[in-house]
C-alpha cells in the first residue's frame, strides 16, 4: 500500500516539478541533487579552507617527526676588538746564561688578535628527549586526524545544506505556480462578479473583493518569485558558483532505503561519526600530553660531537674537536611541572566526559531522525490522498459547469486547490527526504552521493 502510494506520490512530483520550471531553464545551469552535492563539496569555499587545514596539521606533524633525528648546527662568530690584554715577560725573568739576562729585554706577548674569527660545527642527538619528542608525534597525529573528522563533519553539513536548498528551491516554484492559479481563479471571480454588479444580482462590495484577491494573488507571485532568487543566490554561493548563476534543479524521486534498527544505527554512528571520531582522536593527545608532562621530571640527556676552529687566540690550537654528554635539569621550580600534569589530567577528563556526551547526545539525534522518518512517511501518505481527492473534486467541476450547476470560477477555484494541496505533497516528499539526508549525516555518511 505504502509503496503504490510512494509510486503515485513520484509520478504527481515529477509532473509538479516539470510544470514548475523556471522560464529562464533554457538558458540556466542544469543540476541534478548528486551533481549539487558533488560540485559543493568539490568547491565549497568553507571546505577548501578545511582540506588546507589537513595539509597544515600534515607538515606540523612532519616537523615533529624531523626532532628524532640528530640536529647538525654551525656557528660562526667574528669580532673585531679595541682592547687586547698582554703578557709582559720582565728582562731576566728567565736567568741569565753567560752572564747574560735571558731575555735580555721586557718581552710584550698579546693574549690575542684585535681580529677574532671562531666557527663551531656541532651535531646533536637528544636521548631521554625522544620520549617527549614521541608524545609530540602523537599529539600531531591526533591533530592530523581530528582535522579530517572535522573535514568530514564539515562535508556532510554542506551536503544537508544542498539539500535544503535544494528542495526549498523547487517549492518555492511550485508555490509560485499555485500563486499564479490563484490569480486564475481571482481574475474568472472577479469577471463573474463585475457581471452580477451590472446586471443587479450582486453588490459593488463583491467587484471590490475581487480587486483585492487579485491583488493579493499577484503579491503571493512577486513573493514567491523573490524567495526563488533568494534561494538560487544562496545554492549558488554555496555551490562555489558565480552568485547570478541561473539554476534548473532536476526532479527528484522521493524514496529512501529501507529502514535498519534503531540500534544498528545508533552503532553506526558511533563507529563513524565525524564528531565522535574527533573526539576519540582529542582523548589520544590529551593522554599523550600527559604523558609528555611526566616527562618534564626526566632529565634531558643529549649527546654531542663538535668541531671548532678558530683564529684570534694564539694559546689555543686553530682546529680541535669535542665528543661529549650534556645533561639539563630544572633540579626545583616551586611546583610547576606538578601543576603542568594535573592541567593535563584535568584536560583528559574533559575529553573523555565530551566523549561520553557526544554518544549520548548523537544516540538521541539518530532518534530524532530517526522517528522524523516514519511522521514524513505517514504524512506523505495523507498529502497525497488530499491531492487525489482534489484532483476529483476538479474533475467534477469541470463537469458541473457544462451542465451549469456552478461557474466557470468555480472550476478554476477547484484547480486552485489542487495546486495547494500538490505543494503540500511536494513538500512532504521533501521533508521525507531531508529526514532521510539528515539521518546518514548523523551516522557519518554523505547525503546525496
Amino acid at each position: 500500500m505504502m509503496n503504490a502510494i510512494l509510486s503515485r506520490s513520484f509520478t504527481i512530483f515529477i509532473f509538479l516539478s516539470l510544470a514548475a520550471a523556471p522560464q529562464y531553464a533554457a538558458d540556466a545551469r542544469k543540476l541534478s541533487l548528486k551533481e549539487a552535492v558533488e560540485l559543493a563539496i568539490g568547491q565549497n569555499h568553507s571546505l577548501r579552507i578545511a582540506r588546507l587545514k589537513i595539509a597544515e596539521n600534515e607538515q606540523k606533524k612532519a616537523g615533529e617527526r624531523a626532532s628524532y633525528f640528530p640536529a647538525i648546527k654551525d656557528h660562526a662568530n667574528a669580532n673585531d676588538t679595541t682592547g687586547v690584554d698582554h703578557i709582559v715577560i720582565p728582562a731576566g725573568a728567565l736567568g741569565r746564561v753567560q752572564g747574560q739576562l735571558v731575555p735580555g729585554n721586557d718581552v710584550n706577548i698579546p693574549q690575542g688578535l684585535h681580529h677574532l674569527l671562531i666557527n663551531e660545527a656541532t651535531i646533536s642527538q637528544p636521548l631521554t628527549q625522544l620520549i617527549r619528542i614521541h608524545e609530540a608525534n602523537r599529539i600531531a597525529a591526533a591533530e592530523v586526524a581530528i582535522s579530517r573528522a572535522e573535514l568530514k563533519k564539515d562535508e556532510n553539513q554542506v551536503a544537508v545544506d544542498v539539500h535544503r536548498l535544494y528542495f526549498g528551491v523547487l517549492i518555492a516554484e511550485l508555490q509560485k505556480r499555485a500563486a499564479e492559479e490563484q490569480i486564475a481563479y481571482a481574475k474568472q471571480e472577479l469577471k463573474e462578479n463585475t457581471e452580477g454588479v451590472r446586471n443587479g444580482s450582486l453588490l459593488r462590495v463583491s467587484s471590490i473583493q475581487g480587486d483585492v484577491d487579485v491583488l493579493q494573488g499577484q503579491q503571493a507571485v512577486l513573493t514567491a518569485d523573490l524567495q526563488v532568487s533568494d534561494l538560487n543566490t544562496e545554492l549558488d554561493d554555496l555551490l562555489g558558483l558565480p552568485l547570478d548563476t541561473k539554476l534548473d534543479l532536476v526532479p527528484i524521486e522521493a524514496i529512501g532505503a529501507d529502514r535498519r534498527p534503531l540500534e544498528e544505527y545508533v552503532q553506526t554512528a558511533w563507529a563513524n561519526n565525524p564528531e565522535i571520531a574527533s573526539a576519540e582522536e582529542s582523548i589520544k593527545q590529551a593522554r599523550a600530553a600527559v604523558k609528555s608532562a611526566k616527562s618534564a621530571f626526566i632529565p634531558d640527556v643529549t649527546a654531542f660531537a663538535s668541531d671548532t676552529w678558530q683564529n684570534g687566540v694564539p694559546f689555543l690550537v686553530t682546529n680541535f674537536g669535542m665528543v661529549g654528554v650534556q645533561l639539563d635539569y630544572d633540579v626545583f621550580d616551586f611546583g610547576k611541572r606538578r601543576a603542568s600534569v594535573r592541567e593535563r589530567d584535568a584536560q583528559l577528563a574533559q575529553a573523555e566526559e565530551n566523549l561520553k556526551r557526544l554518544k549520548d547526545s548523537i544516540s538521541a539525534q539518530v532518534e530524532r531522525t530517526y522517528n522524523a522518518l516514519e511522521r514524513t512517511k505517514n504524512l506523505m501518505a495523507v498529502a497525497d490522498q488530499v491531492v487525489a481527492l482534489r484532483r476529483e473534486n476538479e474533475r467534477l467541476s469541470h463537469n458541473q459547469v457544462t451542465q451549469g450547476v456552478v461557474t466557470v470560477a468555480n472550476t478554476f477555484e477547484a484547480t486552485s486547490a489542487t495546486y495547494k494541496s500538490q505543494v503540500d505533497l511536494l513538500q512532504a516528499n521533501l521533508n521525507y527526504m531531508l529526514a532521510w539526508a539528515e539521518l546518514k549525516q548523523t551516522i557519518g555518511q554523505t547525503p546525496g552521493l
